[in-house]
């Protein structure tokens, strides 16, 4: 399932059920996984391993070299694909560096829409939403079920928690706390409580998503010390709930920016 048109050089394993569309350039230490599928055009480059049942959009362009003034060629950097991912028209994600572990990872059943940048060492968890004209700069970890709405610019090393979500047209220099909903639509980012809607999708229990809530609406807008505010949650709320847990770890971990509130 080679179309003829195809450009191929290199170290390159191609499972016999994978599909390769006109005029694909498959350049270097590449592996393609059972029944994955890569429209015209797309361009896989350096050190790329993709897993099952993926879909690349037309012009896609996945291990070219990262906008990091540091890397060189020399580096052997890579980015990894799971499965079952989407990554639509013109997405370009760039291999790693080594800032961190020389590798940009895509986890399985994400969905990236057309023109999304991903950048070097940038982390994706499994089923994220990614919305057209989105940039993610290098060094950004976003966790599962994060949903990422169109024309958002995110700073390097900012985190983004699991089941949040980020409005259009923000501005994100700040982590996004699990559960939460960023708001920057209309000025600058900032928390505005948690991400009802999104919750009540994946099936989270009316009891869970109020106790979520009330811990957020805690941090949401105070000015007052983050590390107080978090020894009150911990003494108001059962911090080995899970919910509560993961936002306590998440808020107790290094940060480069700070979190949002």
């Amino acid at each position: 399932m080679i179309h003829p048109t195809a450009v191929i050089s290199g170290n390159v394993q191609i499972d016999p059920t994978a599909e390769i569309g006109p005029w694909c350039v498959l350049e270097g230490d590449i592996t393609v996984g059972p029944r994955t599928r890569l429209m015209n055009g797309v361009s896989l480059q350096g050190r790329v391993t993709v897993g099952a049942d993926n879909m690349f959009g037309a012009h896609a362009v996945i291990g070219g070299a990262p906008q990091d003034q540091q890397y060189t060629q020399a580096d052997e950097t890579e980015v990894v694909i799971g499965d079952r991912n989407h990554v639509f028209e013109f997405v370009t994600i760039h291999r790693g560096t080594s800032r961190r572990d020389g590798r940009t990872v895509l986890g399985n059943d994400n969905f990236v829409m057309a023109y999304v940048h991903l950048a070097h060492d940038v982390v994706l968890g499994n089923h994220t939403r990614i919305t057209s004209y989105t940039g993610i700069a290098g060094l950004c970890t976003i966790e599962d079920h994060a949903v990422i709405a169109g024309m958002v610019g995110m700073q390097q090393y900012v985190r983004v928690g699991a089941y949040s979500f980020i409005s259009g047209m923000s501005a994100m220099t700040q982590d996004v706390l699990p559960y939460s909903i960023a708001y920057g639509t209309e000025g600058p980012a900032h928390l505005r409580g948690a991400n009802l809607i999104g919750l009540r999708r994946q099936g989270f229990s009316r009891e869970d998503i109020d106790i979520v809530r009330q811990v957020l609406a805690k941090l949401q807008g105070t000015e007052r010390p983050f590390a107080q505010v978090l020894a009150e949650i911990e003494a108001e709320f059962d911090p080995t709930h899970p919910m509560v847990r993961r936002l306590l770890d998440f808020a107790h971990a290094p940060s480069q920016h700070g979190v949002l509130r």
